[in-house]
Order: structure tokens, then sequence, then C-alpha cells
């Protein structure tokens, strides 16, 4: 080769593909990808608004459309100014009473909450039903959007993706409480170092809920969080005595006394297995008896309890927060696709996390955030692969991804100091 002539030029599948490998946050690509990704999903929430609409429009006054399951939540409320708490908690008699306000009688909508929850559900009954179901859902939705806002990231792009996500679609189509339960653990989580009475009261506030703060003790201790954590074990006091006083003491033996029938139906239910991204369900969809998927269960949910321990104890930063908050889906039993919105705000903060470190994420990276982002769309819309024993995949990798982060930062701290 004389020297005027240039070297050939490499044109093999690993260069011509190597684009692919690395996005960096800014580059046109990048912006592409972001803009098609929520413009889908804002196309599917229209949809699923029209039906919303549509549903609505076609029901009388005296037969009011179910909104998924905020008719459950609403007739917990309207049952409970008629009846005695204790019909919440008696199965039997629930269901006749919410099929006289017009649910159907195949339906299934037990009142598994702890008797704190009634607190919350009364008010529901102040307004028209379909007034009340857009206050209920548009108020919570917003302040889940406020909560990530203020505590995980104020970029654009982030509090976008949240508004349109698939698991607020999901929310947003049932009615369910999933939004509140996301913003009081989020804000309380983010909120517990520099304002612990705020973030402990807001802990506290999920007793209605209480297996969503299943690793809050935990990420807590770890973190020297007791001043946090003192003021949302007075906050649970205060809501459990208030009522006590309204529905008396007796209220507290018929809610654990219906549990194991609630648990038992809750985890053979074969119409919302699809439905439920816990490792349990995976198991039992995949075949395998209840016994050895609920012992599997207990196992990771040890081993994600320990490793948010690691976590909260090497720093409790965004990423942190963001471990506990996949890992809370990840330990509890008992979850289904509307508490899923935690986990749009752990990757709120995955990602703000990186913006701040180093702004550039791999091809394998960006296939987990999409595959955790619109995993629940395939859910809701009983699409193939949601019904095979896979909905915690996309849980488990973002999972790991967040604790390799963590691994690094805690890596770095160590070398500097």
């Amino acid at each position: 080769m004389s020297a005027t002539e240039s070297p050939a030029v490499l044109t093999g599948p690993s260069t011509r593909f190597a684009w692919l490998l690395q996005w960096k946050a800014g580059q046109r690509k990048t912006v592409y990808l972001c803009m098609v990704t929520l413009a889908s999903c804002t196309l599917v929430m229209m949809l699923y608004g029209l039906k919303i609409w549509t549903d609505y429009a076609g029901h009388t006054p005296d037969n009011p459309p179910e909104f998924g399951d905020f008719f459950a939540l609403w007739s917990y409320g309207k049952i409970i100014a008629g009846h005695p708490a204790s019909s919440l908690y008696a199965m039997g008699t629930l269901h006749a009473l919410q099929v006289a306000l017009g649910m159907r009688d195949s339906a299934f909508n037990p009142f598994p909450y702890p008797p704190v929850a009634i607190l919350l559900f009364r008010p529901l009954t102040l307004l028209p039903y379909g007034t009340t179901y857009l206050v209920w859902t548009l108020g919570t939705l917003a302040l889940f959007v406020w909560a990530v806002a203020a505590t995980c990231s104020r970029m654009g792009i982030s509090v976008a993706g949240i508004i349109v996500a698939p698991v607020t679609i999901g929310c947003i189509a049932s009615g369910q409480s999933g939004f509140l339960a996301a913003a009081l653990l989020t804000a309380g989580v983010r909120l517990a170092g520099r304002r612990p009475i705020l973030g402990g009261i807001l802990i506290g506030l999920l007793a209605y809920k209480p297996q969503m703060a299943m690793l809050v003790p935990i990420a807590f201790a770890a973190a020297g969080y007791g001043r946090a954590f003192a003021a949302a074990c007075v906050t649970v006091i205060l809501l459990a005595s208030s009522a006590t006083l309204a529905y008396g003491s007796g209220i507290w033996s018929d809610w654990l006394a219906m549990l194991p029938a609630y648990a038992a139906a809750f985890d053979t239910d074969p119409v919302h297995m699809t439905l439920k991204p816990t490792i349990m369900a995976n198991l039992q969809l995949a075949g395998v008896a209840l016994p050895l998927a609920k012992a599997i269960q207990g196992l990771v949910s040890i081993t994600v309890a320990v490793l948010v321990w690691r976590c909260f104890r090497q720093e409790a930063g965004r990423l942190a927060a963001a471990a506990l908050l996949v890992g809370t889906v990840l330990a509890t039993p008992h979850a289904l696709i509307y508490d899923l919105p935690i986990v749009a705000a752990a990757m709120a903060l995955f990602i703000q996390e990186r913006m701040v470190t180093n702004p550039v994420f791999s091809l394998g990276e960006v296939g987990i955030l999409i595959l955790g982002y619109i995993f629940p769309l395939l859910m809701m819309m009983k699409m193939k692969p949601a019904a095979l024993p896979v909905s915690a995949v996309p849980l488990l990798l973002l999972f790991g991804l967040i604790l390799r982060d963590a691994r690094r930062a805690a890596c770095r701290k160590m070398v500097l100091f």
C-alpha cells in the first residue's frame, strides 16, 4: 500500500451497529427514542380515557359505572354509612350489600384493609359517584406527580414519563389507591433524612396499606432515621386510636379473623394472576405448588430486605430509595399492577442519579428501563408475554441495575475518602 492510499474502512456488523451500544442524554437518537415512547403511551392513555368516558355515558344514575376497583372503594364508604363497620369484614354480608349497590354478582371485592382505612374511604360518598371518581383519581395522581417532582426528579422527561406511564394508565383505569400509596412511600422515604417528622408522618399514613411499608423500618434503621421512625409510629398509633374510637375495639379482631380467608382467595385467584407482578404469582403461573411458591417468596423477601439494608447503610440517597421502591414489590406477595407507580418513581430516581454522575446509558440499561416502563401495558392488554410467568423479570432486572450502580457509587466514595 502506498503512502497516498487510505486504509480500508471496517464495515463489519460490530462497527455497523456500534451506535446502538451507548445512549447519551441529549443525543438525537436518545431524544427520538424518548419522544416515541412517550407519544405511544400518550395515545394509549387517550384510548383508555375514551373507553372510561364511554362506560360512564352508557350508564344511568341508578346503575353507576364501576370504574374498575373504584366501585369497591366507593362501596366501602357507602356501606359504612348505613351499616355496622363489622359488615366490611364479613365477606358474605359485604358481597350482598355491594350487589345491592349495583355490583355484578360474579364480582369479588372484599375489604382486606385494616380498620384505619375506613377513615380514608368513608368520605368517598360525599360527592356524586362520577365526580368522586374524578376527584379521587386525578387528585391522587397529582399528589404522586408532586411527590416525584419534589423529591425524585424535576426533569421534564421524568415528570412527563410519570404522567403517561402505563402504570399511571392502569391506576386511572382501575381507580385504585396506587397513586396515594406511591406518593406517601416515595415522599416519606426521600424526606426522612432532611425533614424527619414530615417524612415519618407520610410513612405512618401508609397504615391503610401496611405491606407497602414493609421495608421502611429496615431502611430507617440502617440509615439511622430514628426521628422519622418515631414520627411514623406515633402517626400509626393516632390513626389506630381514631379507628378504635370510631368503630370499637372489636373491629380489629374482625379484621384479623377474615384475613386468612382473604389471603387464601387472593393467592389462588386465577382471574387476576397475570395482573400480579410478584415472585409468588410468577411461580404459580409456572406451575409451582403454592406452599413452595410461598417459601421461595419468603427467601426472596429476606434477600431483598438485606440488600435494601446494605444500600441505606452505605448511603441513603437516590439509589437506596430506588432500591427500596422496587424491592417493596419484590418483597411482598400481595401486589397488583396498580401498585406499580412506585416502580416508575424508582426509574425517575435512577435516571436522575445517572444524569448527575454519568449521563451515558448502555444498550442493556436502555433495554431494562424500557422493559420495566412498558411491561405493565402488556399486562393490562393481556398480551401473550404477560400471560407467561415473567412479569417479575423486569423488576428483578431493574433492581439489579440499581444495586450495581449503588455498589459502584460506594466504591467511588471509598476511593475518594
